[in-house]
C-alpha cells in the first residue's frame, strides 16, 4: 500500500518532552526516577491529566486535583511494582511524596517550547515536496488564554508555528479522545481520507505505537535522549 500521509506527535517529537520535564522535577525534589510517570499512568483515564487532555478539565481545576493524586501514599506500591516487573531493586520503604500539581505540570509544558530543529528542517522539506499529507496527532490541553506570558512558556508560540506546516492539526482536547485510544488514530485517518495503513506515525511512547500499529500504521519511534529513531514496520 502507498504511503500517503505522515502523522507526527509533538510533545517529544517535534518539540520537547514532558518526560524531560518530569525528570528534572523528580531530581530537583529528590523522588525516586519515573516515580511521577507511574504515579500518572496508574491513574487510569479517569486520572487528572487524562481528564485534561480530553478537554474536561480547565487548568485552574486540574492542578490541585494532580498534585493530591500524584501525592497519594498508594503510588508507593505501583511504583514497587513497576522496578519489580523492570527487574530493578526495590527499597525497603519509599518516603511519602509530596508534589505541586501546578509546580511540576508547567516544568512538564516548558519543554513544549523547544522546538526540534532537525525535525522542523525534515517537516519543511516533506511540506516542500507535497508528497504527503502531514498532519499532527497530539494530546494536549486548552492554553490559558488569560495570560500570554504563560501560555508561551507552555508552548504556545512554538505549537502556532508548527501548525503553518500540517495540512491537518489534530488535539485531543478538542477531539475528547486522547492517545493511546485507537478511536483517535481512526478519527485521525478518517479526517485526512486514508487508510490507517496508507499512513505513517511518529511518536516517543511505546503504547501510542503499539496502538497504531495495531490499526496497520507504520511506526516509528523517535528517542529523545540520545536521539537515535527506531522504525516499525507493519506487517501482514
Amino acid at each position: 500500500m502507498t504511503i500517503k500521509a505522515i502523522i507526527f506527535d509533538l510533545g517529544g517529537v517535534c518539540v520537547g518532552s514532558p518526560m524531560a520535564g518530569i525528570h528534572a522535577y523528580e531530581k530537583k525534589h529528590g523522588l525516586p526516577r519515573n516515580y511521577i510517570n507511574v504515579a500518572i499512568v496508574q491513574q487510569g483515564e479517569n486520572g487528572a491529566f487524562q481528564r485534561l487532555e480530553r478537554g474536561e478539565l480547565k487548568l485552574h481545576e486540574f492542578y490541585k486535583d494532580f498534585g493530591l493524586q500524584l501525592s497519594n501514599p498508594a503510588n508507593k506500591e505501583h511504583y514497587k511494582n513497576y522496578l519489580l516487573t523492570s527487574g530493578k531493586a526495590v527499597p525497603r520503604s519509599i518516603p511519602d511524596v509530596s508534589v505541586d500539581g501546578e509546580i511540576l505540570f508547567k516544568t512538564m509544558m516548558a519543554e513544549g517550547a523547544r522546538i526540534d530543529p532537525f525535525i522542523y528542517s525534515a517537516l519543511e522539506r516533506l511540506k516542500a515536496s507535497g508528497l504527503y499529507t502531514l498532519a499532527a496527532l497530539t494530546n494536549n490541553f486548552e492554553l490559558p488564554e488569560d495570560d500570554l506570558r504563560e501560555a508561551e512558556a507552555m508552548g504556545a508560540a512554538a505549537a502556532l508555528k508548527l501548525r503553518k506546516l500540517f495540512d491537518y492539526f489534530i488535539e485531543s482536547r478538542l477531539v475528547g479522545l486522547r492517545k493511546p485510544d485507537p478511536k483517535i488514530f481512526c478519527y485521525a485517518c478518517d479526517l485526512i481520507g486514508i487508510q490507517p495503513n496508507e499512513a505513517i506515525f511518529l511518536d516517543d511512547i511505546g503504547i501510542n505505537l503499539k496502538a497504531a500499529k495495531q490499526l496497520g500504521m507504520t511506526t516509528i519511534r523517535k528517542k529523545g535522549e540520545d536521539g537515535t529513531h527506531k522504525r516499525r514496520r507493519q506487517t501482514a
